[in-house]
């Protein structure tokens, strides 16, 4: 595919990026609820795409990794555990440290009053990073099991996917805490 005419690439790639423009409407409807949440407290704006965006590639990373493996024959699917065991361990170190950076970002960029965000925002990377390497090794060890192009399907359907997951976590765990003032009150004790 890498030498196809261009013609033949923009035919097998179309169809799947215009899909992910209609799967992306519900990743934009996840945030629609919240524009009152998103109003009232402005550094979430700052914040949701850091999350998106860090998960993403997240999951292009074990993409990648798992489509090498892959098309090389280092792994098959009889490896899917093996390769899901490795990633995930990787996640979780991984996500730790994420999380603690966008925690004091979180903690830096926001008035003393919101600094309780910055613990949300710490546990929905750790949650995200750990959901986007299980989900970028599973879905091209599936799709190849099924014989779909995984190198043309996964990117753009798990950024996608991913970028819902995160909005709809992230700003619901906000407007919890937020319709909670005592939550909010005792965090605001301890910092």
């Amino acid at each position: 595919m890498a030498l196809s005419l261009p013609q033949i690439t923009i035919r097998k790639r179309l169809p799947w990026l215009l899909g992910n423009i209609l799967l992306y409407i519900t990743a934009a409807s996840a945030i629609s609820p919240f524009q009152n949440t998103i109003s009232h407290i402005p550094v979430l704006a700052v914040i949701m795409p850091i999350i998106s965006n860090t998960s993403g590639n997240v999951a292009i990373q074990a993409v990648s990794v798992t489509l090498r493996g892959l098309g090389t024959g280092e792994v098959t699917h009889l490896d899917t555990l093996k390769v899901l065991r490795k990633e995930i361990l990787a996640a979780l170190g991984t996500s730790i440290v994420l999380g603690i950076t966008l925690g004091i970002l979180s903690l830096i960029w926001s008035p003393p009053q919101e600094r309780w965000i910055s613990i949300i925002a710490s546990f929905v990377m750790i949650m995200n990073v750990f959901i986007a390497a299980t989900l970028g090794t599973l879905l091209p060890m599936n799709l190849k099991r099924i014989n779909l192009e995984p190198a043309l399907i996964s990117g753009p359907f798990l950024t996608t996917i991913l970028d819902t997951i995160s909005f709809l976590t992230f700003l619901s765990l906000i407007a919890i805490v937020q319709s909670s003032p005592s939550i909010i009150s005792q965090f605001s004790q301890t910092f």
